[in-house]
């Protein structure tokens, strides 16, 4: 029986993301401090992400995500336990950099629930870029939990978010003061991905390294998968329940949109090998087929209407959570 080892896309396109040395710095647009009609006053908005990363601190220490879960919910918690379960398997693979220092922190104004939370920070190290947070209050009854996390695109701009004194809107996805609305963007963007780099829709985007990075990895599968005789299918859903708007001080809009990713590889009468810095997330007893599972988190900027805008990906991270037999 033949015997092929596999690896995951973020190990094939690694070197397509996050180095900020591929292309020009990313920039942040200067944010005014949230102020009182914001949903949280500037000290309040600090103290939710001093204590997200005082409550990481102590869960890095450990290695246990179980000690994540008093400002980690969601998709930031299957990352995050994935990320201790390989750097506990694997000694050059540690749990990923994600700096407590800021340089922009957008507040929104809503007065009812779901309430969101941004930051970005301040770069990881010279050759990464900034990352983007997302942090989401459910109610009134819970705290504020940071949901997702992706690095900056190299090149890219984040917005300054809209009001001085308010905060930013939230807007919802159906919102008809940007164009597309930003449910539109969304779905095109996916759509997109889905199709490949060949399709017309890449005309509606900006160029930006986390499609590049899915079309490579795309690519090399199916031709692994061709040649020993197999197939590779990937599929990708937008997460709309959990996707969130704000509305940018241009008039624009910023997206934080999750996306479920599963690329399957499957060679009949095969035996596939896992690599071993993926074998810590294997579920089950992989034989001839394998089906990787990623959480992704992207930023999509929506400019205000005008001659020549189009949408951009602001931030984007590919998070691979586990890997099944099936």
């Amino acid at each position: 029986m033949r015997r092929i080892t596999l690896v995951s896309a973020a190990v094939i396109a690694a070197t397509l993301s996050l180095s900020a040395c591929a292309a020009q710095p990313p920039t942040v647009g200067a944010t005014p401090s949230p102020a009182a009609k914001a949903a949280l006053l500037d000290t309040q908005a600090k103290s939710i992400i001093d204590d997200t990363f005082t409550v990481l601190a102590a869960a890095d220490g450990s290695q246990d995500p179980s000690l994540l879960d008093a400002r980690f919910a969601g998709d930031a918690v299957a990352v995050r336990a994935a990320e201790y379960a390989v750097a506990k398997a694997v000694a050059d693979a540690p749990a990923s950099d994600l700096p407590s220092k800021v340089q922009g922190v957008y507040v929104s104004n809503a007065d009812t629930w779901p309430r969101v939370l941004a930051a970005v920070s301040e770069p990881p190290a010279d050759d990464l870029t900034p990352v983007v947070y997302l942090w989401v209050q459910d109610s009134i009854q819970v705290p504020y939990t940071l949901r997702a996390w992706a690095h900056m695109i190299p090149g890219a701009t984040l917005p300054a978010m809209a009001g001085s004194v308010d905060g930013a809107s939230q807007l919802p996805l159906g919102e008809t003061g940007v164009d597309p609305s930003p449910r539109a963007a969304l779905e095109n963007y996916v759509e997109f991905l889905r199709q490949g780099a060949d399709s017309k829709l890449a005309a509606d985007f900006a160029p930006d390294s986390y499609s590049k990075q899915l079309f490579t990895a795309r690519t090399a599968l199916a031709e692994a998968a061709a040649s020993a005789g197999g197939a590779y299918v990937d599929t990708i859903q937008p997460d709309l329940a959990n996707t969130y708007v704000l509305s940018t001080a241009d008039g624009g809009a910023l997206v934080f949109a999750p996306l479920q990713v599963s690329s399957s590889f499957s060679v009949s009468g095969a035996t596939l090998k896992v690599s071993d810095r993926d074998a810590p997330l294997v579920l089950g007893s992989i034989v001839d087929k394998a089906t990787y599972s990623y959480r992704d988190l992207v930023v999509l900027s929506v400019p205000a209407p005008g001659p020549n805008s189009i949408p951009s990906v602001a931030a984007a991270e590919h998070h691979l959570v586990s890997v099944k037999p099936e």
